[in-house]
């Protein structure tokens, strides 16, 4: 039987909120949709006019400061509904979506945010999330070198594993770059946190396309890493010696690869 998830519905069913976060919440006045939609934050990610995500704090009683994310979604584009129509897949818009995956996460045992809450405003709608206090993206990690060759090793070898897990538990990303993988700076040799799952899809099974596009866009964000330590990490996210089988997928992270690297000159990303 499916585990109930622990929240609260509020403002005639326009807002839920993780529990453990109500308190806060309730303190600050942030019970509604509008109030939450209001609310002033400080923008962080503003890629899409019709996608901004912000953060704010609120302020406990003792005087510690808890840190959230907000991510806005106001009606998307006739474009962005049609482009995956086209694919023929249905679209994945508004906060709802990201919110179910977050939560399926935690259900799987993959490490993400915490969700705390999901409301619509009108035709906008909005996701809530705690922050991942004191933690660095794996892409800092390899801009700045900062780790050991041992440790760095160990590192891959847990986001090969992490990946494995994902993709088995019948996830794929679709962003699955090193800059949507997290580890605490204290500890940076452990299991990532997998953020941004706005894209996520889950089926069983899980198609060859989609483990390709997620093997290919973490290839294609760790320029760093050698030959070598690549097929390390294919050979731990398999779980297996790799033979002569495994040329035919390694040849497709390898074109996906260099499709993603013109994609992004041509775009300038």
């Amino acid at each position: 039987m499916k585990k109930k998830r622990p929240l609260e519905t509020l403002d005639a069913g326009c807002l839920e909120i993780f529990q453990d976060d109500l308190p806060l919440f309730r303190e600050h006045g942030l019970t509604s949709a509008a109030a939450l939609w209001h609310h002033a934050s400080e923008t962080a990610k503003n890629l899409r006019a019709e996608r901004v995500t912000s953060r704010f704090d609120l302020r406990r009683a003792d005087g510690t400061s808890q840190t959230f994310y907000i991510k806005r979604h106001s009606p998307s584009s006739l474009k962005e509904w049609i482009k995956p129509l086209l694919r023929g897949m249905w679209p994945q818009l508004g906060a709802m979506h990201e919110w179910e995956a977050l939560w399926q996460f935690h259900e799987a045992g993959l490490p993400t945010m915490q969700p705390v809450a999901i409301f619509h405003h009108g035709r906008n709608s909005g996701l809530v999330t705690r922050s991942l206090d004191g933690c660095v993206k794996l892409s800092e990690l390899a801009r700045n070198r900062t780790l050991s060759i041992s440790d760095e090793r160990r590192l891959l070898e847990l986001v090969a594993a992490l990946t494995a897990r994902m993709h088995g538990a019948g996830f794929h990303h679709q962003d699955y770059y090193l800059g949507h993988l997290m580890v605490p700076e204290v500890n940076r040799v452990a299991t990532p946190y997998i953020i941004d799952l706005g894209r996520v899809r889950h089926c069983r099974p899980l198609a060859q396309r989609w483990i390709v596009k997620d093997l290919a866009q973490l290839n294609y964000s760790a320029p760093h890493v050698t030959f070598l330590a690549r097929l390390r990490f294919l050979r731990e996210y398999l779980g297996r010696p790799l033979g002569p089988g495994d040329k035919q997928l390694i040849r497709a992270v390898t074109t996906k690869t260099a499709r993603i690297a013109r994609h992004s000159r041509r775009h300038e990303l």
